[in-house]
């Protein structure tokens, strides 16, 4: 992003599919211009306070998080159950998010923090090889409520940016989140979905789930030269794998890989 303004020729692939930035008209993330911005997040997704702070909350248009545990069932019977292995993960807490791995497109980004802009959308990632991760909802590999949220940029006009193979992800791919616990959340695509902008279903696609769910989302479709932006949004959606998180989290404490830095600042 850096160097880039609303002026500047928006690489376009040749195939004209994909699409530039995240939700909304994202061209530059530092342009206050509204046609630049993503979608706003839905107002039915603020998390349930007190009668007290709901009005402080209007407008504030963030996911609901949870700090509860993914715990795995405990033995029937604690007197034969086995002696706990030093180091071995057996269950997922709430952890903030620091790297995000797709093996299948070559994917490996550190995560930056993403906020709310001052109108209450979502803010983009300055730095277009890194992907950012939304901190005012779910925790990737909390139990349940609104999914997480991971956007990232498609290209620009120097050519693709960290999800620009987002495309390419099928059905039963993974996605590994590594969390500042030095855990690895391990999610599953489940499906894939194109979506206008000017009719996004974001009641659908942010609405509550049981389960533990993972949301990636870039841009694509047609490219608006007027507009400076592309039409259409990447939904990819992804599901927890328990067993393999437990396994891809003991496999990094069983091989001393240090815990990562956390809170890492959208520059």
């Amino acid at each position: 992003m850096a160097g880039t303004t609303p002026d500047q020729p928006a690489y376009s692939p040749d195939d004209g599919s994909d699409g530039s930035f995240l939700e909304s008209e994202l061209a530059d993330a530092e342009s206050t211009d509204d046609s630049h911005r993503v979608r706003r997040i839905p107002v039915w997704l603020l998390p349930t306070v007190a009668a007290l702070l709901a009005g402080l909350l209007i407008g504030a248009l963030f996911f609901g998080g949870s700090k509860e545990a993914t715990a795995l069932p405990q033995p029937a019977s604690p007197t034969t159950a086995t002696a706990p292995v030093p180091g071995l993960v057996t269950a997922l807490a709430h952890a903030e998010p620091v790297q995000v791995d797709v093996p299948a497109i070559g994917i490996s980004s550190s995560l930056v923090d993403l906020g709310l802009n001052g109108d209450g959308t979502l803010e983009v990632p300055v730095d277009f090889a890194k992907a950012g991760w939304f901190t005012g909802g779910n925790y990737p590999g909390d139990p349940s409520g609104p999914p997480a949220l991971i956007a990232g940029h498609v290209d620009d006009y120097t050519g693709p940016a960290v999800f620009y193979k987002l495309r390419d992800l099928a059905v039963g791919d993974e996605v590994l989140v590594t969390r500042v616990d030095n855990t690895v959340a391990v999610f599953t695509v489940t499906e894939t979905q194109q979506y206008p902008k000017d009719a996004f279903p974001a009641d659908q696609v942010y609405a509550p789930v049981g389960d533990s769910e993972l949301v990636l989302v870039t841009c694509t479709g047609d490219f608006d030269q007027g507009a400076r932006s592309y039409l259409d949004n990447l939904v990819v959606r992804a599901t927890l794998d328990m067993d393999r998180s437990i396994e891809e989290s003991s496999k990094r404490t069983s091989a001393g890989q240090p815990a990562p830095a956390g809170d890492q600042p959208n520059v």
